[in-house]
């Protein structure tokens, strides 16, 4: 049975335990069925290792999980506990039902690539302007215990249409986390957001259907008299 468990570490962090189990010789359907969700755990260099895991403790722990968090696993069998990231979620085609989950274990020493997410605080009021977010999550590479829980924008520091926020202007600590970008960009040229103009609202037409008229006279009975077939010269 997997179980959440939450301890304060000497840090201000939380360290987040995890309890899953091997995966039994079942399919997943009948897995699923029995309110347990099969998982992956992936390790470069190695198999992945088939787990299961309580349906119910996991979405618990998904409510709280910010992203790029790190989960201490304790499997069951084995020695000590693995650090891990939420690698991927699957649900069903409506969102509501958890199908699988996929852990990717760690080295806490070594430096690894994420995408930390853009979050906007603040009041935005520029006056017939809207804001276009570019970039919903930035890529970083930074040791796991480094990474940003998220890049927050200020976007009332926005005042007039025209106005960006660039790259270059996030905040966080570049002795620890480093921007990943391509060869040919530069964080000075990179927009995350930007304000535009609001677009003007189009008056819809009218796409009533008007009854077309017949010509010629109608007959007394109401009927169109028919049509009478030119006649030739010879």
């Amino acid at each position: 049975m997997a179980t959440l468990i939450q301890e304060r570490s000497n840090c201000s962090m939380e360290k987040i335990k995890f309890a899953v189990s091997k995966r039994e010789n079942k399919k997943n359907n009948q897995l699923r069925n029995e309110g347990i969700v099969p998982a992956n755990l992936y390790q470069a260099g190695k198999e992945s290792m088939a787990l299961e895991l309580n349906n119910l403790a996991f979405l618990k722990l998904s409510r709280h999980l910010s992203e790029n968090a790190i989960v201490y696993l304790q499997i069951e069998g084995e020695k000590g506990e693995s650090p891990v990231l939420v690698d991927d979620v699957q649900y069903d085609v409506f969102g509501k039902k958890l199908l699988h989950v996929v852990f990717r274990k760690i080295n806490l020493s070594e430096k690894i690539k994420a995408y930390v997410p853009v979050e906007l605080v603040g009041e935005f009021e520029v006056e017939n302007g809207v804001l276009v977010l570019a970039k919903d999550s930035i890529e970083v590479e930074a040791l796991p215990t480094d990474l940003p829980e998220k890049f927050e924008i200020d976007q009332s520091q926005l005042k007039t249409i025209g106005d960006q926020v660039l790259l270059s202007s996030l905040v966080f600590d570049r002795d620890k986390v480093v921007l990943v970008l391509n060869e040919d960009e530069t964080a000075e040229e990179i927009v995350i957001a930007l304000v535009q103009e609001k677009a003007e609202e189009v008056e819809e037409v009218s796409t009533e259907l008007v009854e077309p008229e017949v010509v010629g006279e109608k007959k007394e009975d109401g009927e169109t008299p028919e049509a009478t077939p030119e006649k030739t010269e010879s």
